[in-house]
């Protein structure tokens, strides 16, 4: 099992100078302020940090161009302890890991872009997330939101719907089915994904055969002699041709490729050169700051002012210009690679028997000295048998494998280990269990029958149960469980009361957790809060336990300030990490 542990968030706004720094306990972190101060916004950052643009659209008050994102984290397991450090600004996200060179990703705002597709591999690579999900008639990985969606319920449909707090999964057949066991660890039993493949193999030798038996029927009118005409020939130069003209391409795209590179490196180099001149004139205001030679003010008048606002504005023009550069250049070069790939698998494919034929110096005369046509008729049949013999091997797989009997006795098991939890921390919150046996199965439940406070505790109770299951599952990895907005707005005290009872109870015993709370009522600006967190936190949690203030707990819109206590040396780290080229 892989865990990943928060330490710390920084969100940076270098053009207005605000910022939001925080480091977080590894046990109970409570995140608190007014209603939409920005608590929210905390959790959302930590997720859009880590490279999941399911959160994307929620950060749009404070994402605004040249923010930054920092999220330090450690990571666990496989017999390593590493630190793990996230930036990311707009499309641009740099992943370092321990004393490893730090790998930078351009362009991945949209989850079907190329360099999503690079992350999304590097970092499921990285937590040991390797989910397969069905779409259409193809087995695909599934999307980086499915890797949090255990650990993460959201203030907006989290307290309403179950599996629905992150990421979209409409299109996937069986989610519901692929998602639970493999969070709850059954994998023996019915085994879908390998039948699948053996299914998928076995069509694939059953079509190859077929092939092969009625090329074998026309040997009676293959004859040797039909080679040695013109027409033969023909082909045969053609072929030449073809091979020729997509090395020619090859080459032609190789080319490209080194002088994009090139550009590329040039163009960070830049930017990086374009960075470090920016801060150096905003080091040197007029009248202001001092002559770094002569320690003396420097000049004060309106034109100084004009000469030095007009350097700031061409110095960010001039590296915006650079950085939409990059992302073009960017775009070119992964379109590039992605020919180069094609021609190269079009030569290796088509050609091989070319190659084949060059290397082993064979001319086509001794081809034809060598019977060509009985050498042929000699593989088809050593092809046939192999086919045949295969085929026979995977029936038998499949036959082994079943028809998936004994794989809901498995979850049958899993559902009623769930059941007795689920029970355990319904009467714990004090709610009313439903009834219905359907609400009391994991594989059947979607939502619950009831509404306002009610189903606040029974889903919190539900993610709480489903949380015990999944981090006993060793095969897993395991992300900080975020919950967003733990109360609702028209809870009464005495639920409230339990809720933090339930949570210091549930608390002890789990890894790190990150809840929100409002201590004001609604947009009410009264002063007099709901609770003093402090003596919640006195009463029901542990002295390791960290409460993250947003502002000063009562102003909105508030989670980026320029009162924020931010280390420069911090900020300057994270910028030399995302002019890393």
């Amino acid at each position: 099992m892989t865990n990943l542990i928060l330490k710390s968030l920084l969100v940076y706004s270098p053009n207005d100078e605000k910022g939001f720094y925080t480091a977080f306990s590894e046990s109970v972190n409570i995140v608190h302020g007014r209603n939409t101060s920005g608590k929210s916004t905390l959790i959302q950052s930590v997720i859009y940090a880590m490279g999941i643009n399911d959160s994307k659209d929620y950060l749009s008050d404070i994402n605004n161009d040249g923010v930054f994102f920092r999220l330090d984290c450690v990571l666990k397991g496989n017999n390593e302890y590493c630190d793990l450090v996230f930036v990311r600004s707009d499309d641009t996200l740099v992943l370092k890991k321990g004393s490893e060179p730090p790998i930078r990703f351009d362009g991945i705002n949209s989850n079907n872009s190329f360099e999503y597709g690079r992350y999304k591999n590097a970092f499921s690579k990285l937590i040991g997330f390797d989910l397969l999900l069905q779409k259409q008639s193809e087995l695909i990985s599934a999307p980086l939101e499915a890797a949090l969606l255990p650990y993460y319920v959201s203030q907006s449909v989290g307290w309403v719907y179950i599996r629905e707090s992150i990421g979209d999964y409409r299109f996937y057949k069986d989610f519901k089915f692929d998602y639970l066991d493999y969070y709850l660890g059954i994998e023996s039993g019915y085994d879908r994904i390998n039948k699948y493949n053996l299914e998928k193999e076995k069509k694939e030798l059953k079509f190859e055969l077929n092939q092969l038996e009625a090329y074998e029927d026309k040997k009676e009118n293959f004859k040797v002699s039909k080679i040695l005409d013109e027409r033969f020939k023909g082909e045969a130069e053609s072929y030449l041709e073809g091979y020729q003209c997509l090395n020619k391409g090859l080459s032609e795209k190789e080319t490209e490729h080194t002088k994009l590179c090139n550009k590329l490196s040039m163009l960070r180099g830049r930017q990086k050169v374009l960075t470090q001149i920016i801060a150096n004139i905003k080091n040197q205001k007029p009248k202001i700051d001092e002559c770094p030679t002569c320690n003396q003010n420097l000049p004060g008048g309106l034109k100084e002012f004009y000469l030095y606002s007009q350097d700031i504005n061409d110095a960010l023009k001039e590296k915006d210009n650079i950085k939409e550069q990059i992302k073009k250049i960017a775009a070119q070069l992964n379109s590039v690679e992605n020919a180069i790939s094609i021609l190269r698998s079009k030569i290796e494919k088509d050609y091989a028997l070319l190659r084949n034929l060059k290397v082993s110096n064979i001319t086509f005369d001794s081809w034809l000295d060598h019977n060509a046509n009985l050498r042929m008729l000699e593989n088809i049949s050593t092809k046939k048998t192999s086919c045949k013999k295969r085929i026979d091997e995977i029936e038998g797989d499949i036959g082994r494998i079943g028809n998936g009997v004994d794989i809901d006795v498995l979850r049958r098991n899993k559902e009623k280990e769930f059941f007795s939890i689920f029970k355990r921390n319904v009467l714990a919150l004090d709610a009313q269990l439903p009834k219905e046996e359907k609400y009391h199965n994991l594989y059947s439940l979607s939502s619950f029958p009831c509404q306002g406070v009610e189903l606040h505790k029974l889903l919190m109770a539900y993610n709480f149960s489903f949380y015990e299951m999944v981090i006993k599952n060793q095969k897993i990895h395991s992300f900080p469980f975020l919950l967003d907005a733990i109360f609702k707005e028209d809870i009464d005290t005495e639920s409230r009361g339990k809720i933090f009872n339930f949570l210091s109870h549930e608390t002890k015993s789990s890894g790190q957790v990150v809840f929100s709370v409002a201590e004001y009522k609604g947009d009410e600006t009264s002063s007099v809060p709901l609770f003093d967190i402090e003596a919640i936190k006195s009463q029901y949690f542990t002295s390791d336990t960290k409460l993250i203030c947003i502002g000063d707990s009562k102003t909105k819109r508030s989670f980026l300030s320029k009162s924020a206590v931010i280390n420069s040396g911090l900020i300057n780290d994270t910028i030399n990490l995302l002019e890393v080229v």
